[in-house]
């Protein structure tokens, strides 16, 4: 690696010293115009150099030594790029044609394409260059900021975690998830989809674009095309190398060990205790020993080309992630392989791809909080050579997380295939038949050993492992997808244009699971399933699933002299997740639009295209669970005894609602699209409006139907709405070129509306304490709880609690909403400019409006265990009673540690998410003919971020972590929490990773 770094470094220079300045050359002057009017400020360069020039106020330009062969290459926003050969001549006349390329740029919708002018929906669109920025384990935290509507939440610095993506709020109160489609490909997520192999993104947002896939597109649809290559194009390889480091970009402010003595012995006044405790001379950062900077290496290469009949592409990708938290990282290795082929009247595209991703992760840092100081980073005379909290000085009880993390080996092993071939037939030139067969295989492996180990009797639940634990869990899930299509397209009079589509779906999913849970291997050493004891407390797991599909579809879309554009889509969707009698469900869209701007009326010179679009549609939604409507029964769950023998008995452990039907979202969208100044400037509103009906709510039922989980039912209804806007401005001045986009989305309204009980979300410690709820007319995953003013009571430092019922005196009924996790907005601005050979692009996003429940707040300044913030170097006192921390106790007779609004906090951010300079070479780089260009690179991500949140970051995703599925399963292998009613809790997040990396993309 460091010879070919210095072989380019030595390349440059040469290539350099080798510039010749003596060529003769010509003098040439001219106008341009567009075929009615001088145009002033265009650009116009020499191809392949640096020197360049601008047309003055009526269009003229003049340019000195030129050589007699040179290309002239004029460029201007809003029309295209006209490449002019000199041939000798020193005077020319140049004609620039308007681009309309943005408008008639092709639009991946569903089964088919279209273009932008012809959109009766609301689709966004991102290019693949704009996720080649972000280096990221997951390619969806790139999607930040860049469209309007779509809000992306990560989990911190967690390499390689999912984040939750909502498009247009919350639209389900069982499943956030937009459906995934990858080259026609239904997939659970693109986590394992290389983001240098996307070629385009279409997100479909209203009913109109996304009804034709019916059920599961509530969420709104994402549609991923991966590089094809592209026909009579010569091979070319493309090599890529970035490399770097992560680096914590936040910590917090915690108390070394000798004031966390002075703050026991103060905690120990408060409550009337005698006992006192000496600092023992331990003062360990555990903050400092869990964080740590982590190196990022992301190489691969790709080979694409083309001719008349076929084009391909494939690549490979590597990439590794060192997280920021110790016991943390993520690997992912990719292969793709596409291609097009045609045959007479057949086409033939074919997909391919491979990964294998291995995820370790960190279980541990900020469970319950933080390990107090006067614990010692190591014990070398206890078993694991830790220790944790035994003496009073180390506090009342708690458990190292540090120490926890580094014993524990786990590892994630996820190995995916994603493979789709799709034959078109053209029967006519009007008529195409089509098939798209599919495979999506998932094999997972889940591997979790920890040995024994001795670090205290106090809390010896977590701090004491005398035999080691070993869980080995497998699942495959395959999706089988056959889909085909008959698509018609004719155009009559040169006005009247038909496309149409009708197809058939099936889509299988089958998931197998096995594995085991067990304890006493003979050794720490021995970390395999085969020396387990057979012994009835091992624990088998395990299922076998399937589920299908079954739908027909179809499109009509008639377009007359591209100013009246209608639409009409129909799906049926027969899911078998439902009874036999409810199985069936029909999602139908209507929507239309009008091109003003090419009516004969319509003359103005300042915008050049508007379009009113209105669309309404039915979308579905069927349970995550695939036999929601079957009522489980374990066996040997209610045994008993007759005479001497043990009578094997089944215990019902889940209710079923039989009746459930469809969850149906109907929206309604409406819509503009305008564009100013020769397209300089685009812009695109909407307004939109979903009611979900017969929504699957869980509902609690009471402990004494023998059950303990929740019963999923159509009991609920929400309501949705929001408006959207982006906008787009483009200019070239001589030789700078830039573009400046911003998006913002409001969520007006998005609420619960008729729900038969209250929803709770997860736990947050081990007294069970709940914080969201999800109440009738209320938010989704509201916080709950005391409204307390911002100073203690100073006569006896507990919070004072405000009356919000107005009935006299403080009750249960003054606990109420005292946050709300969704935003009033998100927002999004991007910058991208270009100067001679440099490049560089600046990429903003926010959210505004929404609340976070800092657990960080509530562990580190009110929990009797663990380590603590500096915060409570100001806690009440009898001689400091002007404070808003209430007093250090223990017993906690006066319920300070109950929700309130103390550990509510402002989630409002506005971050720099991605910076990027570049530097193009440009073609015969180095010297050398064989090289096309050379582009070097400096990129960081998550440069700032401006907020009055306190924790680590207020980019918080609801993950599985912490107790909110501590209870659930066996180590290793948890139950998924539903991300949407524990929204906003920072149960466990650690920082966002600051990035640093210099990156090499070569072409040859």
């Amino acid at each position: 690696m460091k010879k070919n770094v210095l072989r380019l470094l030595f390349g440059l220079v040469f290539s350099l010293m080798g510039i010749s300045a003596s060529a003769q050359g010509i003098t040439v002057s001219g106008t341009v115009t567009d075929d009615e009017f001088p145009l002033p400020g265009v650009n116009i360069i020499v191809k392949n150099t640096s020197n360049g020039t601008t047309t003055d106020f009526d269009g003229k330009f003049t340019m000195s030594d030129i050589a007699p062969n040179a290309i002239l290459v004029f460029s201007y926003v809003g029309y295209k790029t006209q490449e002019v050969s000199v041939n000798n001549k020193t005077t020319l006349s140049v004609i620039l044609i308007e681009d309309a390329a943005a408008l008639d740029e092709v639009v991946i919708v569903g089964y088919g394409t279209s273009n932008k002018r012809e959109l009766t929906g609301s689709v966004g669109i991102v290019k693949g260059e704009a996720l080649a920025t972000t280096v990221a384990g997951n390619p969806t935290s790139a999607l930040q900021g860049k469209l309007t509507g779509i809000q992306v939440e990560n989990p911190g610095g967690k390499p390689g975690a999912k984040g939750n993506v909502f498009i247009r709020g919350v639209n389900s109160l069982s499943n956030a998830d937009p459906l995934y489609i990858v080259d026609g490909l239904f997939v659970d997520d693109m986590s394992y989809v290389n983001p240098l192999d996307v070629e385009n993104i279409s997100v479909l947002k209203d009913a109109a674009a996304a009804a034709i896939y019916g059920s599961r597109a509530a969420n709104g649809v994402v549609l991923i095309k991966t590089n094809h290559g592209r026909k009579n194009k010569a091979l070319e390889v493309t090599f890529n190398s970035r490399i770097g480091f992560d680096t914590p970009s936040k910590k917090l402010d915690f108390i070394n060990g000798q004031q966390y003595t002075d703050y026991l012995n103060q905690r120990f006044i408060n409550d009337g205790s005698s006992t006192r405790v000496t600092h023992n001379g331990v003062s360990t950062d555990w903050q400092d020993e869990n964080l740590q900077s982590g190196i990022v290496e992301d190489y691969g290469f790709s080979i694409s080309g083309g001719g008349e009949k076929s084009s391909y592409y494939s690549s490979i990708n590597y990439f590794n992630q060192d997280g920021i938290l110790v016991g943390s990282g993520f690997k992912r290795l990719n292969a793709r392989f596409n291609s097009n082929h045609e045959f007479g009247k057949f086409k033939l595209s074919q997909s391919l791809g491979l990964a294998e991703g291995k995820l370790q992760e960190n279980n541990w840092y900020g469970f319950d909080g933080t390990t107090a100081p006067t614990v010692a980073l190591s014990n070398a005379s206890n078993d694991g050579g830790f220790e944790a909290p035994s003496t009073d000085v180390q506090g009342p009880g708690g458990v190292n997380q540090y120490a926890l993390a580094t014993l524990e080996n786990n590892l994630e092993t996820t190995r995916t295939l994603f493979a789709s071939l799709k034959l078109d037939y053209n029967i006519t030139e009007d008529l195409k038949a089509s098939v798209n067969v599919g495979v999506d295989y998932t094999s997972q492996k889940r591997f979790q050993f920890t040995p024994t180990y001795f670090m205290s009797n106090v809390d010896a639940v977590r701090n004491v492992n005398l035999l080691n634990d070993l869980t080995d869990f497998r699942q495959e899930d395959i999706n089988l997808l056959f889909e085909p299509t008959l698509s018609y397209n004719k155009t009559f009079n040169d006005i009247h244009k038909i496309s149409a589509v009708v197809g058939y779906t099936r889509f299988i999913e089958t998931q197998n699971s096995n594995g085991i849970y067990g304890q006493g291997t003979p050794a720490n050493s021995i970390q395999v399933v085969g020396a387990l004891p057979s012994n009835d407390q091992n624990i088998l797991l395990g299922q076998d699933n399937e589920a299908a599909l079954i739908s027909y579809f179809g499109r009509l879309n008639y377009n007359y002299d591209d100013r009246y554009i209608f639409s009409g889509t129909i799906r049926r969707d027969a899911s078998s997740r439902f009874a036999e009698k409810n199985q069936v469900g029909y999602f139908p869209s209507v929507s239309g639009a009008w091109n003003i701007s090419n009516e004969e009326f319509w003359n103005s010179e300042t915008i050049n295209f508007f379009k009113l679009r209105m669309s309404y549609g039915e979308l579905g939604s069927y349970p995550d669970v695939f036999y929601p409507t079957q009522a489980v029964f374990l066996a040997n769950q209610s045994n008993t005894s007759f005479g001497d023998g043990i009578a094997n008995g089944l215990a019902q452990t889940t209710l079923a609602d039989k009746d459930l039907v469809w969850e149906t979202t109907k929206t309604f969208d409406v819509g503009v699209d305008m564009s100013f100044l020769n397209s300089a400037i685009t812009f695109s509103a909407d307004y939109y409006s979903k009611d979900v009906e017969d929504a699957l709510v869980p509902i609690s039922i009471p402990s004494t139907a023998g059950v303990s989980l929740p019963v999923v039912r159509n009991a609920g209804t929400l309501v949705n709405n929001g408006f959207e806007f982006d906008v787009t401005y483009k200019k070239s001045e001589g030789d700078f070129t830039y573009s400046v986009g911003t998006n913002f989305s409001f969520n007006i309204k998005n609420e619960a509306k008729d729900i038969p009980a209250t929803i709770l979300g997860p736990g947050i410690d081990e007294d069970l304490r709940v914080v969201n709820r999800t109440e009738a007319n209320g938010p989704v995953g509201a916080f709950y709880g005391w409204v307390v003013e911002d100073k203690v009571d100073p006569n006896t430092g507990d919070f004072i609690r405000v009356d919000t019922d107005g009935v006299a005196g403080i009750t249960s009924d003054d606990q109420t909403i005292i946050g709300d996790p969704t935003p009033d907005f998100t927002y999004g601005l991007n910058f991208n400019g270009k100067y001679k050979k440099f490049d560089f692009s600046l990429n903003f996003n926010g959210v505004s409006g929404n609340e976070i429940y800092n657990l960080s707040r509530y562990y580190n300044i009110l929990w009797q265990d663990g380590g603590k913030l500096t915060d409570v170097l100001n806690s009440w006192t009898p001689s400091n009673t002007d404070t808003s921390i209430p007093r250090v106790t223990v017993d906690d007779e006066a319920g300070n540690k109950e929700p309130s609004s103390f550990f509510v906090e402002n989630g409002s951010y506005f971050r720099l998410k991605n910076l990027e300079i570049g530097y193009n070479l440009g073609e015969n780089a180095l010297g050398v003919d064989w090289i096309k260009s050379v582009r070097l690179s400096l990129n960081v991500q998550n440069v700032f971020v401006i907020t009055d949140y306190t924790g680590y970051d207020p980019d918080v995703a609801s993950t599985n972590s912490g107790r909110a599925n501590l209870n659930s399963g066996v180590p290793g292998v948890r139950s998924n929490v539903n991300p949407l009613l524990g929204r906003g809790l920072d149960q466990r997040a650690y920082p966002n990773a600051r990035t640093f990396t210099f990156g090499l993309r070569a072409k040859f």
